[in-house]
């Protein structure tokens, strides 16, 4: 089965190449793999924006040394992070937890953009295929049918995560791409039963990792354990200290609090 997964996941990520092509990088698994593959048809240019000295930065620089591919580092302060916030916010005055997640994907489409890129590829559509997300086992010790909901989060990516990224690279006239939102690799791992998709609670995507060592993702990568884009840029512990002047400014319907 891994070696047929590997096989779609470079087929995917092919369909998704220009000649030319930039990668949202964040050192993680997902844009490990992606990037991994498509250093084989394209030239390929790696993005990453975190606050200095943050995790996924570490990571992405490693990541990128040892798949031998240029990147490029945005750092993000506070000041910019708030300015990038607002003007997420005006695209899409959506609730805290929500605008947050696209901060580092402005300042990634941004650069990537400044560089002459047209097109920016996403990890999007990972947790949803390979169980990435520690809620996704709660579901299941709750008894919930997982299966269910794992298809129909899949399914609704358009109308959420993957339409909100969009239009922020849109503001910078970039196309973005998800090679995971693929038909294919969706009917090959909703086929797996749930026992072997989620044998690696601690790490997650057991699956995913042991296609990616195939695929030539570096150790480092393969042993990082999943950590999301807001907190591993560094940039939710640096707007949650504003988060009440952000819910004042910027007002959704379900306004986040740390009381």
């Amino acid at each position: 089965m891994i070696l047929h997964l590997s096989e779609i996941l470079s087929r995917a990520v092919e369909q998704s190449l220009e000649d030319r092509v930039a990668i949202s990088f964040s050192g993680g698994l997902d844009s490990t793999v992606i990037a991994a593959i498509a250093k084989k048809h394209a030239n390929v240019e790696l993005f990453s924006a975190g606050v200095e000295g943050s995790e996924d930065l570490h990571y992405a620089q490693k990541a990128a040394s040892a798949l031998g591919l240029p990147l490029t580092v945005i750092p993000i302060d506070e000041k910019a992070a708030l300015e990038a916030y607002k003007r997420c916010y005006a695209a899409l005055p959506m609730d805290f937890l929500k605008v947050e997640i696209l901060v580092p994907v402005f300042f990634v489409a941004a650069e990537a953009a400044k560089k002459g890129h047209s097109t920016l590829l996403f990890g999007s559509a990972a947790e949803e295929l390979f169980v990435g997300y520690e809620r996704y086992y709660v579901y299941k010790d709750e008894g919930k049918n997982l299966d269910s909901i794992l298809e129909e989060e899949f399914r609704t990516l358009p109308q959420r995560d993957l339409a909100w990224v969009k239009k922020i690279c849109r503001l910078f006239n970039v196309d973005a791409r998800f090679p995971l939102y693929n038909k294919d690799l969706a009917k090959l791992m909703f086929s797996v039963p749930l026992e072997e998709r989620m044998d690696d609670r601690e790490l997650k995507k057991g699956v995913l990792r042991e296609a990616g060592k195939m695929l030539g993702a570096p150790d480092i990568v393969l042993k990082r354990k999943k950590k999301a884009m807001q907190y591993g840029s560094g940039v939710h512990k640096m707007l949650i200290r504003h988060v009440d002047e952000i819910n004042k400014n910027y007002p959704a319907d379900n306004a986040f609090s740390l009381r």
